[in-house]
């Protein structure tokens, strides 16, 4: 009997249809209700985000960050998760294609006791051996796109791991910078602090002598006292701040405190460094544009493409699943003529499997991966809505930032005039000692509120580029780690 080509074809169309077949969900991530423009910045060109650290135009800064972003361990580990995410979603992919092995054997036997063993020919011989040796294959095909779930599964895993990448470079530049201001901040302060505490100890002396003399009560002698006491007190809290940002500045560019070089050493030692000054006005991006530069949002939406290939492969587990196996082995005489060899077979099976009692689990694993799913798409918004939310607290605390380090400055400009006219009545004869040491008093007090203005705007203004997703190049490829 002819086999019919027209049923062998249809049977491979219809093969084809059920592979075409997509069990995928069509909701996709869908971001909420974005504003038009930010409330408390201004409007004005968009700033890159790439490489803000450059424009504090600070050479230590920039080499910190830059040594970091290359060596830094958090960094270094995201690498590696993005090498571990394609070797599985290679794996992954790898379970729907055919699997082929070699496959090897042999028999022998021997006849005691005067036995004998049969032949072809129809003699007899004490001791045979056969030996067979053949290929076999197995293969899945992928019915119902089953290989599509996987695919965009596996590709949706590498994104979110690349994504934590970015994630990763995104806070270890911000925290660097941090780290930093951190420092400038407190040496600068400590520095200010010192010379107001020579101040205080200079007229608490002054009104210790006057008291002796009977010139100045025992009181005004007391509260000098206490004044230098008090201003001394804060100097280890500086200390404690340097040494902690010096630290934390070591353990982000992967090294042990302690160890770094003696060039690094002298320019993070270096006293009279300026605290780092960032002008920036305006939001650096749209709030349109957060969804293309936070990494978390990107993270979020691989994570719902994840879980909607998870659907797709509950959904497949109802449906029937087909494997094709086949062999070729032959076998060849060794040693005598034994029987039954001399040939080489092939075999194919179809393998036709449908789930039919247990589909109770398996509709069960459909509803848990349809629940996570959703709960995916409503994570997706929540992340856009905070990504907004930390967007907007930064500009806000940018805005604020400035006008606070405006008003530090004109203040300390008003003492700085106010301690000159001190300097020049005081030659004059016409000002005592203790009212210029006052005077040079509020001034110093004027530098450290300055300071610690300078350094509130610094840190809003890497707060607001940490919010926007500010880090390295967009274009700079993924360094590959080695493997140990």
């Amino acid at each position: 009997m002819k086999p019919n080509r027209s049923s062998g074809l249809a049977a491979i169309a219809a093969a084809a249809a059920l592979a075409a077949c997509s069990t995928m969900p069509n909701e996709r991530p869908l971001s909420p209700d974005l504003p038009t423009n930010w409330t408390d910045a201004p409007a004005g060109a968009e700033l890159p985000v790439t490489d803000w650290w450059r424009n504090f135009d600070d050479p230590a800064l920039t080499a910190l960050v830059d040594e970091a972003l290359l060596n830094g361990p958090s960094v270094q580990q995201a690498l590696l998760r993005v090498r571990e995410s394609r070797a599985l979603s290679y794996s992954t992919v790898a379970q729907y294609l055919p699997e082929l092995s070699a496959t090897g054997q042999g028999q022998y036997s021997r006849a005691v006791e005067n036995g004998a063993l049969p032949t072809a020919g129809g003699g007899a011989e004490r001791e045979q051996m056969t030996g067979s040796y053949g290929a076999s294959v197995s293969w899945e095909i992928p019915l119902f796109s089953r290989i599509e779930a996987a695919v965009v599964g596996s590709r949706a895993n590498t994104r979110g791991a690349v994504a934590d990448v970015r994630a990763a470079q995104v806070t270890l530049a911000a925290d660097v910078a941090q780290a930093y201001v951190d420092l400038r901040a407190a040496q600068a302060s400590r520095v200010a602090l010192q010379r107001s505490v020579e101040t205080a100890d200079e007229l608490s002396r002054i009104l210790d002598i006057s008291y002796n003399a009977g010139i100045a009560s025992e009181a005004d002698a007391a509260d000098a006292r206490r004044q230098a006491e008090a201003t001394r007190a804060r100097l280890p809290g500086l200390i404690i701040e340097e040494r902690r940002a010096e630290n934390v500045l070591a353990v982000l560019r992967g090294l042990a405190p302690g160890t770094e070089s003696a060039e690094t050493r002298a320019v993070l030692d270096a006293e009279g460094r300026p605290v780092p000054f960032m002008q920036l006005t305006q939001a650096p991006a749209a709030p349109a544009d957060l969804i293309r530069l936070r990494p978390d949002v990107a993270r979020a939406e691989a994570q719902a493409v994840v879980a909607a290939a998870g659907v797709s492969n509950a959904r497949t587990d109802l449906l029937p699943r087909l494997n094709l196996t086949g062999s070729i082995l032959t076998t060849d005489a060794i040693i005598g003529d034994p029987l039954n060899v001399g040939g080489t077979f092939a075999t194919g099976t179809p393998l036709i499997s449908i789930p039919l009692f247990d589909w109770g689990s398996r509709l069960a694993r459909v509803r848990e991966r349809d629940a996570q799913f959703d709960q995916a798409l409503l994570q997706y918004r929540q992340v856009v809505a905070q990504a907004v939310a930390e967007a907007s607290n930064a500009l806000v605390a940018l805005d604020q930032g400035r006008l606070r380090l405006e008003s530090a400055r004109r203040a300390e400009i008003a003492a700085e005039t106010t301690a000159r006219g001190s300097r020049a009545a005081y030659g004059a004869g016409i000002q005592s000692l203790t009212d210029r040491l006052r005077s040079e008093q509020q001034l110093i007090d004027a530098n450290l509120t300055r300071i610690d203005a300078e350094a509130q705007s610094a840190r809003a203004a890497i707060s607001t580029y940490r919010a926007f997703g500010g880090g390295p190049s967009f274009e700079t490829p993924l360094r590959e780690v080695p493997s140990q």
